[in-house]
């Protein structure tokens, strides 16, 4: 066997940009760096940002009580590890710098290399009731 310094990695930072795929969304894009831990835990940590256009109906209840169809969030997700390369994650979310909401769904992650994964991140938007995929590329910082 050949031996591999990147093997035995308990934890490693990691920069991950992804896009947003929600119903009345045009376009969504988003990046979180955080600490993504493999053996000294089962649970990583991450802060992130993303940027969201809609096209709303007009007449519905999400067009007449928004004041824009640009939405931007802060958040702080948490994920953890289910099995092997599937995780739970939750994110409290500032929506817009007026409210809060709370993001919760499953991701799964396929290494490409030794630094670079690729992923699926189906999600549920509690306060919104609105359903979101983001697909993700996570790098690795080692």
């Amino acid at each position: 066997m050949k031996e591999c310094k990147d093997c035995s990695v308990p934890s490693f930072g990691v920069i991950t940009v992804y896009y947003v795929a929600q119903p009345h969304s045009g376009f969504g894009f988003g990046m979180e760096a955080g600490k993504w831990n493999k053996d000294d835990s089962r649970f990583s940590y991450f802060i992130g940002a993303k940027l969201q256009w809609f096209d709303l109906v007009p007449g519905s209840d999400k067009y007449s009580n928004s004041d824009n169809n640009i939405h931007y969030t802060a958040y702080v997700k948490g994920q953890f590890e289910m099995f092997n390369r599937l995780y739970v994650v939750v994110s409290p979310e500032f929506v817009n710098l007026s409210s809060f909401d709370a993001r919760a769904g499953l991701r799964y992650v396929f290494p490409i290399s030794n630094n670079i994964g690729v992923g699926v991140e189906p999600a549920y938007a509690i306060v919104q009731k609105a359903y979101s995929v983001n697909a993700n590329i996570h790098f690795a910082l080692w």
